[in-house]
């Protein structure tokens, strides 16, 4: 199969979820419940069942690992530099965390679904185990950076709390603990979760598309075309360079390169208009990254072979 034609599924499944919001056939008031639904149940059920029954030795996974996180490094260093540069009218504090969040945050929903369609359940496996160890971290430094940033006062209890809280952070918890401890699912346990599990990358995607809003991409101001510029594009370069200096193995150097392209996490326009971040301004990015991802994503496919 063509490699474009590879990716094709996961975003003629993201443009079906887009058909449904804008002509009704789901009315946009009812998304909202199935957004929570692969939050809260679908996206863990294969988290759990990924990490759970995978050999998580460091030797395998750490390279990946530390060069993605330094990767993140890389861009929020580069942000730091950003917001010393730019005056503060072009750039003020609630548009400078959230370029922080659009650059750092990565949607898990179309990860999944891009690894399972390039290498099955190996790819999967790569994708679970980066986000249990990046969703911790990138929740910390982005609460921190909206606290210490925004209109409120950096709270403890507020950033352990959204931590702990956090489903995805849950599930791979349980999935590390039952991996480490050499724990078996119950058979009935495995099979259900591999029911809901199912479900997970489908309705994931359709509601990604149905987050889409193309009226957003007419307000092409700098700050978007910055976000867009740290994601598709520079954070996917940064990445590859240093996992090839490395030496990852070719499959890793796909998926980490994945993880730094695909378009940031919905859940961080939820946090912005929380905590005193530019929310507006993170879905004008957030819908830019989406649609620059489809002519990203294949690229990576040709220019990163299996």
């Amino acid at each position: 199969m063509d490699l474009a034609l590879l990716v094709l599924p996961v975003f003629l499944t993201i443009l079906c979820g887009y058909g449904l919001a804008v002509s009704g056939g789901l009315p946009a008031d009812q998304w909202t419940g199935v957004e929570v639904m692969s939050f809260r149940l679908l996206i863990p059920a294969v988290l759990i069942g990924a990490i759970a029954e995978s050999d998580l030795e460091m030797s395998r996974f750490g390279p990946l690992i530390a060069m993605l996180v330094l990767t993140l490094v890389i861009l929020g260093v580069l942000m730091f530099l950003l917001r010393l540069i730019l005056p503060q009218s072009r750039m003020d504090d609630a548009s400078f965390t959230t370029l922080f969040q659009s650059a750092t945050r990565w949607n898990g929903f179309i990860g999944l679904a891009l690894a399972e369609q390039i290498a099955g359940q190996e790819g999967i496996l790569l994708i679970a185990v980066v986000m249990a160890f990046l969703i911790p971290l990138i929740n910390i430094v982005n609460i921190i950076m909206l606290s210490v940033y925004g209109p409120g006062k950096f709270s403890l209890k507020t950033m352990l709390m959204t931590i702990v809280t956090n489903p995805l952070v849950q599930a791979c918890a349980i999935g590390l603990t039952l991996s480490v401890s050499g724990l078996s699912i119950p058979g009935p346990i495995a099979q259900s979760l591999d029911f809901i599990g199912r479900a997970a990358l489908g309705v994931g995607l359709l509601a990604v598309g149905a987050g889409i809003t193309f009226r957003r991409l007419l307000r092409v101001g700098p700050l978007v075309v910055l976000g867009l510029i740290l994601r598709p594009l520079l954070a996917p370069a940064v990445f590859i360079l240093l996992g090839s200096w490395v030496g990852l193995v070719p499959l890793q150097l796909l998926i980490g390169a994945m993880v730094m392209a695909v378009p940031a996490a919905a859940n961080g326009y939820i946090i912005a208009r929380r905590m005193g971040g530019n929310a507006g301004l993170y879905a004008d990015i957030m819908t830019w990254q989406a649609i620059a991802g489809m002519l990203v994503l294949p690229g990576l496919l040709y220019l990163l072979p299996l």
